[in-house]
């Protein structure tokens, strides 16, 4: 009985170790027949009919990147400012004296309605402490009236009238001015010879004083400022280049300087 449980115990010992080992390899095939036999996933359903055209893939984008273009907005355009101006407008006053002296004797014997007359400026002309005009400067003009000696009346000589319109200085600036005189010949009996100043005393006022007496002719003469003497027959006005003149402004005067 001792000797049969000790034969039963060593068979039992003997197969135990096979039994385990079996069991492993059976667990193993059968997780490797498993992985073997996994279904397919099944085929996607068909979504329509046979007549279903798939749409090709879209092309793919291209690699090179444009950038956008800025829009370009309207530039604000900012006002110039104006320069400054480089010129001033200055105003000769009326009655301003001007010292000439003519470029060329004049005497009513020659000289003609129409003849150019030139003199030059003597002082400076001014506005004020600014010099328009520096001495030098040429003044324009024209005869007016002229009453030669042959032709004059009772009891008066030759006669002249000029009219100045025009001042320039030796740089080209110029002005138009208005401005004149009158010279009556030398008188007999003591008697000077006379001006007028300013340019109505040309023309009609000149043949009026010429058809007057000598205290007719004094008489005018002091309407305008300045006495006028008579003078005789046959003597000649003359207006010499080294007699100084005078004539004054008959209106204001607008001149261009720099600044």
């Amino acid at each position: 009985m001792t000797k049969s449980r000790f034969l039963t115990l060593v068979l039992v010992v003997t197969l135990l170790p096979l039994g385990f080992a079996g069991c492993s390899g059976q667990q193993t095939g059968t997780s490797q027949v498993a992985e073997q036999t996994e279904p397919a996933p099944p085929p996607a359903p068909a979504t329509g009919g046979s007549d279903v055209v798939t749409p090709p893939p879209p092309p793919p984008q291209s690699a090179t990147r444009t950038e956008a273009v800025p829009e370009e907005r309207p530039r604000r355009i900012e006002p110039k400012t104006p320069p400054a101006p480089t010129t001033v407008t200055l105003t000769i006053p009326s009655g301003t004296a001007l010292g000439l002296q003519l470029a060329a004797p004049l005497t009513s014997e020659t000289a003609l309605v129409g003849d150019k007359v030139t003199a030059t400026l003597q002082q400076p002309l001014l506005v004020g402490e600014r010099v328009v005009f520096p001495a030098g400067s040429t003044v324009e003009g024209t005869v007016t009236d002229v009453k030669p000696a042959k032709k004059g009346f009772k009891d008066t000589g030759g006669a002249l009238a000029l009219n100045f319109n025009r001042i320039v200085s030796p740089n080209g600036r110029a002005a138009t001015i208005a401005a004149g005189l009158s010279r009556i010949a030398e008188g007999s009996a003591g008697k000077k010879a006379g001006i007028i100043g300013g340019s109505a005393a040309g023309g009609a006022l000149l043949g009026k004083l010429l058809d007057k007496n000598a205290a007719g002719a004094a008489a005018v003469g002091a309407a305008v400022g300045t006495a006028v003497a008579g003078s005789t027959k046959g003597k000649e006005a003359k207006i010499g280049t080294e007699e100084m003149l005078s004539v004054a402004l008959e209106q204001a005067a607008k001149v261009t300087v720099p600044r």
